[in-house]
């Protein structure tokens, strides 16, 4: 039987190129893209076959791509949505352009690749499907509101999507990371922007930019014990099935225990405004 095959997008750096080279390691086939795969000739001399995959493009281009990764090795069974990137500034400071290029990568650009290759997991009634989230996804941040929200979306489909795949044989997880040393915070892998306006200088906005730029190069995360985590995890290495949601990183943890014991606080506190306004009142 040949080896299993990965597909991952987002290859170039970070997570992306930690998974290739994770993956390789175990003796499965690997499909690395990037949107100019002369950034990830390295991963090629690894062993990797390469593609050039942007994830924003329109859908019937993804699906002539899939269909070629799929004839590489005759068959695709884990596909890796790591693709994304952060852009920063305050919600009335960005363009509808700008928004609209947050959500076409961390978002649709997501959809659509699963969208192109979920037919080949379909038909063979298996296959691993993890969508790279965010702790972003349980709580918003000022001066990064667009890269929360896309995160928050991100996660919202990837537990629908769990319930839709679950039936065809197909596992989708969700990975949930905190702040991995990696170059996602440098430059470009941010985003820029223009319409700066002057009355959010000193504000939570650009305190939350600069945090970023701070937190550049401090990231507790060891990206390569991500990836061997995530690979872990994936493959049931660890003698557990794959779950819809994996959390990595402590940070991210620390984030989401707190997020949710304030949501169970919050909620006891207006329970009996919550539960008044049924038909059929109850007091509580």
């Amino acid at each position: 039987m040949s080896a299993k095959v990965w597909l991952i997008t987002g290859c170039s750096s970070g997570f992306g190129a930690a998974l290739v080279k994770e993956a390789l390691s175990r003796g499965f086939a690997v499909i690395a893209t990037a949107r100019n795969p002369a950034k990830i000739t390295d991963l090629k001399d690894a062993g990797a076959a390469t593609l050039a995959l942007d994830v924003t493009m329109p859908l019937p281009e993804l699906k002539k791509i899939a269909e070629e990764a799929f004839n590489i090795h005759g068959r695709i069974d884990y596909l890796i949505n790591n693709a994304g990137f952060s852009q920063v500034g305050g919600l009335e400071e960005l363009t509808p352009e700008e928004t609209q290029a947050q959500f076409d990568t961390n978002v649709f650009g997501v959809l659509n690749v699963n969208r192109a290759f979920f037919p080949y997991l379909r038909k063979v009634r298996s296959g691993v499907v993890a969508n790279l989230s965010s702790v972003g996804a349980w709580r918003g941040y000022a001066g990064v509101g667009l890269y929360c929200a896309s995160k928050w979306c991100l996660s919202g489909l990837s537990e629908s999507m769990t319930l839709e795949m679950k039936e065809f044989g197909i596992k989708v997880c969700c990975v949930e990371a905190g702040y991995f040393r990696s170059n996602f915070l440098v430059g470009k892998a941010k985003g820029d922007f223009q319409g700066r306006i002057a009355d959010y200088d000193g504000s939570a906005v650009r305190k939350g930019e600069e945090l970023m730029d701070w937190y550049n190069g401090k990231q507790p995360g060891d990206t390569q014990k991500g990836a061997k985590v995530i690979v872990d995890t994936l493959t049931e290495a660890n003698g557990k099935p794959v779950p819809h949601r994996l959390v990595i990183g402590k940070d991210c943890y620390e984030s989401i225990k707190q997020k949710c014991e304030e949501t169970l606080k919050l909620l006891e506190e207006q329970k009996q405004i919550s539960c008044s306004t049924d038909l059929d009142d109850t007091s509580y």
